[in-house]
């Protein structure tokens, strides 16, 4: 393995280092990347049996080095600079929750995931030398003459620190670099596949009607960790925008039969059935593999007296394992969870297509990923391998901005060629490629057949009070459906459930007893059947372009039905849903059910039930709903900077003003920034950083009018802060 040196001290700090009294450290031990539990069990510290939740401090270190991109001999070092955690046997609680300081978050892990995203973002680039600034209102102008993990950690460093303070963390984490890592940083070498492929065949009979629910996240599988991911999901292709964070398996939903379709084994080998988190059954294979089929509904014969019990029951290929099911949660669509694993790391059965090495490489619980499905598979559903690894990722992400958005819209998205929203939490599913078409406003979507659309429900739809306002253009002929239903949006808890559906919140086109059609705003609360209330109108609609409104209020307990502006049906003393699950579907029923073929625009979520006028008056706009304020007499903005990337992670971004750009900062949905103190008009913008080194740059302009002062007092001093924070 070649080294290349990192210079991590100025010249202003040699006295100081040479002036510290030598700490007491451990003989350095193999490189920290191999291992990084082997590093941290040859230290003295604490963190060689410390955990946080269900992981160790090892698996966390190594995790964060692998998203981020930060060498763990980075973060190993900080850890000893800020809180002496490879030295001291014997550390408080409260080093140990926060070492790296109060400035951060709480928890061993949420600090290291900080320090990851802070260190990734300091990397740069910089348009010129950065200053970083202190708390005792000092300032200092860092050298770019030095690697950039240098820059990084100085800036780091800084956070909620004097200057004084700050010299002497630099100064010990300098000192533990050196001794612990002889100063040097390894080169990235590429990881090699330690997994042989083709040996699984299918776990359910062939002709099976089978949709791929969710993949396994290769930015990485931490499902386990009991927290949320890092916000960045990629299947095999290296494609991002799919279900789900941190995913270590891949979910199978059954349209025909979601619960009770027979599940098999993949391959030869020990099986063990088990109740815990949900009936399941893991198979022990042979070169080390095991294969985990879990939310199964009832076991096969063969393991009875043998659940929970350790027991093992050999099985062969195509042997009955049980059904599918939903075991082992409160909430969700019924599946089939399937798991690989080899020598006890996860892998992903379909392999790694995308550009580059599998980012999963480096992190601790997880190997390289190669094709695992059998060759006689090929041609099934998406049993067939790619022909082609992906090239390296060169497309820069998707972004868009806008300055102080009105604080009771939750979810806008225009669909003007792409699906990313103006506004609102997370990102949206989308599936087998829905379509883009012209529309009311610009462009629109259509969501045909099997395409599918689906946002988050969480920060997007306040269940207490709140309307959903979209353009819908009716087809010529609806879609042929068994029970002649034909959606236009649902959410529900309970999918599955026929026919009580508790906790849904739909709009649907059905027909009334006399056989005619109808709209019908549909909500079932958590009791179930005697609280369901379908809320109807006639429809009188012609195909093309239509406004509809759904609006409610628990408070008063009532919901509203609109169409064209016009309220078609209210009801009053309704009981709503206080969960109607994870997402929002436009255009279908349950993932896998046959799509309405409407197209969408205009589609936005409001925190608050619109009166009637104001539903009227979005029917009656004939141009786009605008979210960004053109004027202000305020110097301090509120950004809204919504931005994705299909090769992975966003890893910084850089605000400015008319061109010149602030330093990079981890990137943050929700950024602030300061006009400069004069009036005029400004070009506010954001640029946005790939992995891969991909940018991209979304401005927006507004102008300033500042309010008339009364004059300073004479000989008084006005010192304006920064213009970005």
């Amino acid at each position: 393995m070649s080294f290349r040196p990192i210079r991590l001290i100025l010249c202003a700090l040699l006295a100081l280092l040479l002036a510290l009294p030598p700490a007491v450290f451990a003989a350095p031990p193999a490189p920290a990347e191999s291992d990084v539990q082997a590093f941290l069990a040859a230290q003295s510290g604490a963190l060689k049996s410390y955990r946080d939740r269900e992981h160790s401090a090892a698996d966390i270190v190594q995790a964060t080095s692998a998203y981020y991109g930060v060498s763990p001999r980075i973060l190993l070092a900080l850890l000893e600079a800020t809180g002496r955690l490879l030295s001291d046997p014997a550390p408080s609680e409260a080093i140990l929750r926060q070492p790296f300081g109060a400035d951060g978050p709480l928890g061993f892990a949420d600090q290291l995931d900080w320090a990851g995203s802070e260190l990734r973002a300091g990397y740069g680039p910089y348009q010129r030398p950065p200053v970083v600034r202190f708390t005792d209102g000092t300032t200092l102008t860092l050298t770019l003459q030095q690697a950039p993990e240098g820059v990084a950690v100085q800036r780091f460093l800084a956070h909620n620190r004097t200057q004084p303070e700050w010299r002497a963390a630099f100064a010990q984490f300098s000192q533990a670099f050196q001794l612990y890592f002889n100063n040097e940083l390894p080169e990235a070498s590429q990881p090699q596949p330690g997994a042989t492929s083709g040996f699984l065949m299918r776990p359910w009979a062939a002709g099976t009607r089978v949709v791929h629910l969710a993949y396994f996240d290769h930015m990485y599988p931490t499902v386990d960790t009991g927290k949320a991911d890092n916000g960045a999901v990629v299947n095999y292709f290296g494609h991002g925008s799919v279900q789900y964070d941190g995913h270590d398996g891949n979910d199978f939903y059954f349209p025909d039969q979601p619960i009770g379709t027979y599940i098999y084994a993949a391959a030869d080998g020990i099986a063990h059935a088990s109740t815990h988190r949900g009936n399941g059954v893991w198979i022990e294979h042979a070169n080390g593999y095991v294969t985990v089929y879990w939310h199964l509904d009832k076991f096969a014969q063969k393991f009875r007296g043998n659940v929970d019990t350790g027991a093992g029951v050999r099985v062969q290929a195509g042997d009955l394992l049980g059904s599918s099911g939903k075991s082992g949660f409160v909430v969700g669509t019924p599946h089939l969870h399937f798991e690989v694993r080899h020598n006890g790391k996860e892998v992903d059965p379909y392999g790694w297509y995308g550009a580059g090495a599998d980012p999963c490489t480096q992190y601790a619980a997880c190997e390289a990923s190669v094709w695992l499905w059998h060759r006689s598979l090929a041609g099934e559903f998406d049993l067939t391998p790619p022909g082609t690894v992906a090239q390296p990722d060169r497309t820069p992400p998707e972004a868009v901005i806008a300055a102080n958005p009105p604080g009771d819209i939750l979810l806008l998205n225009h669909f003007d060629g792409t699906t990313l929203p103006q506004l609102g939490v997370g990102l949206p599913i989308a599936e087998s490629g829905p379509a883009f078409v012209d529309a009311r406003f610009g462009q629109g979507v259509r969501v045909a057949g099997s395409a599918r659309l689906a946002f988050p429900t969480a920060g997007n739809l306040d269940l207490d009070v709140g309307t959903i306002a979209f353009w819908a253009q009716l087809p010529v002929r609806w879609p042929n459906t068994p029970n002649n239903r034909q959606y236009l949006l649902a959410a529900s808890a309970h999918a599955d459930e026929v026919p009580v559906y508790t906790g849904t919140l739909a709009l649907r086109r059905d027909t009334a007893p006399d056989g005619a059609p109808r709209w019908n705003f549909w909500t079932t609360p958590e009791r179930g059947e005697p609280g369901r209330n379908d809320l109807v109108a006639p429809d009188t609609l012609a195909s093309g372009w239509h406004h509809f409104a759904l609006s409610w209020n628990r408070a008063d307990r009532s919901k509203a039905l609109y169409l064209d502006g016009q309220r078609a049906a209210v009801a009053a003393d309704v009981d709503l849903p206080s969960d109607v699950g994870p997402l929002l579907d436009l255009g279908r029923w349950l993932p896998g059910t046959r799509a309405s073929g409407v197209s969408f625009d205009e589609l936005a979520v409001y925190k608050r039930a619109l009166a009637p006028a104001e539903v009227a008056e979005l029917a009656q706009r004939r141009d786009s709903l605008h979210i960004d304020t053109q004027a202000t007499t305020s110097r301090e903005l509120q950004l809204a900077v919504k931005a994705r990337d299909d090769g992975g992670a966003i890893v910084s971004m850089q605000l400015g003003i008319n061109g010149e750009f602030a330093d990079p900062q981890p990137y943050n949905e929700r950024p602030v920034i300061q006009l400069p103190a004069a009036t005029g008009t400004y070009t506010v913008g954001a640029r946005l950083l790939d992995r891969a080194g991909n940018t991209i740059v979304v401005s927006t302009t507004i102008a300033l009018a500042l309010p008339t002062r009364a004059p300073a007092t004479p000989g008084a001093w006005q010192v304006w802060l920064p213009i970005w924070r």
